[in-house]
């Protein structure tokens, strides 16, 4: 192998992989927020904002909206859009595009009794396991998905 696909960690380049544990944390910290899903609204509306574009419409602090969209840049939900920018250090934010995003949340609220609760989580991983079971495997568009189910009651 070719010494200069040796990185300076030690690692080489094929040995480099995202860490799906590490990228399905990160979509959740990413999602699990109001203001970051609002901020994703809004950009999603208006194509391209700056932090204090977004901090004005939402009526947080520039600072307070800066951080979030950080947390939404390390998620890989969104990016820079220098071609929108005025000048160097002028910092635009847009959302990637869904083709590279292959993240989905939906958060909902439900009242349920504990037993009605382990039913639904029953039929959940069921749905699950037969859309496994009859996935073609030789289909040549099929994808691994990692699905990471939370749920937590009003006592956490």
């Amino acid at each position: 192998m070719d010494q200069r696909a040796v990185v300076r960690s030690g690692v080489r380049d094929e040995q480099r992989r995202p860490d799906p544990t590490r990228t399905t944390s990160a979509s959740l910290k990413a999602y699990a927020h109001s203001t970051r899903r609002e901020m994703l609204s809004l950009l999603r509306r208006r194509d391209h904002l700056r932090a204090v574009d977004i901090a004005e419409a939402l009526g947080v602090a520039a600072s307070t909206a800066s951080f979030h969209l950080r947390v939404l840049a390390d998620a890989g939900v969104i990016e820079e859009a220098p071609q929108y920018a005025r000048d160097r250090r002028d910092r635009v934010w847009a959302v990637r595009p869904p083709a590279e995003v292959h993240t989905a949340f939906t958060q909902r609220s439900v009242r349920l009794t504990a037993a009605e609760f382990d039913a639904l989580v029953t039929r959940i991983e069921g749905v699950i396991s037969a859309a496994a079971d009859t996935h073609d495997r030789d289909d040549p568009d099929s994808r691994s998905w990692q699905i990471a189910l939370l749920a937590a009651d009003d006592l956490i």
